[in-house]
C-alpha cells in the first residue's frame, strides 16, 4: 500500500510506503525510539527519505545502503 505525500527531498508529491523490517531497525537507531510503525518511506528512485505519516517535520534519511536506484534501461 502506498500513499501520496510531499517529499522534502524530492520537492514534489511522491508515493510513500510503510517501512520494511530492515528500514524500521535503521530508523530505531537513528531516532533512538522503539515504535516506528508511523514512519513511511519515499519510493522515488534514489530517495532515502522517511517521515512520520502524520507529521512531515518528523523525518530523516535512511543510510546509504537503503538507496534504491532506478532500473537500468533495457
Amino acid at each position: 500500500m502506498t500513499k501520496s505525500k510531499s517529499c522534502p527531498t524530492c520537492g514534489t508529491m511522491q508515493d510513500f510506503r510503510r517501512l520494511d523490517d530492515a528500514e524500521k531497525e535503521a530508523v530505531r537507531k537513528d531516532k533512538g525510539i522503539q515504535y516506528v510503525d508511523d514512519y513511511w518511506r519515499c519510493t522515488a528512485p534514489g530517495c532515502r527519505t522517511y517521515q512520520r505519516y502524520d507529521k512531515k517535520s518528523d523525518r530523516g534519511l535512511l543510510p546509504e545502503e537503503f538507496r534504491e536506484e532506478a532500473a537500468a534501461p533495457e
